[in-house]
């Protein structure tokens, strides 16, 4: 957030004498969530897979929780779907992310031109 107010067009924003909260809105507020979003999204696809070693650790039941033992006992099938549902988790993830930053910041999608 630091790093966004001091940018120089948040410089020349105030230099025009524009009101705080325009320059807070326009400004300032979409640069600070694209990068929070961002980190967020990225952060919360470590929890999802971080589960694993919790569940484990903690004997917490859950798919973390039959991953470990279906790969001590060479179940590749068992071991295979639940990666594959842990990557769809992740991927949904960051569809959302990702459809959430172009909703509040257009010129993050994909144009042409």
């Amino acid at each position: 957030m630091s790093g966004v107010l001091g940018a120089t067009y948040m410089t020349t924003a105030r230099a025009k004498r524009l009101p705080g909260r325009l320059i807070y809105l326009r400004h300032a507020l979409p640069n600070i969530i694209t990068a929070s979003l961002t980190v967020s999204g990225l952060l919360l696809s470590g929890m999802v897979a971080g589960t694993v070693l919790i569940e484990t650790v903690f004997a917490i039941p859950g798919m973390g929780g039959v991953m470990v033992p279906a790969v001590g006992a060479k179940d590749y099938p068992i071991v295979q779907g639940l990666v594959v549902v842990y990557a769809l988790i992740i991927l949904g993830v960051n569809l959302i992310v990702d459809l959430i930053l172009v909703t509040v910041d257009p010129r993050s999608s994909i144009t042409e031109g």
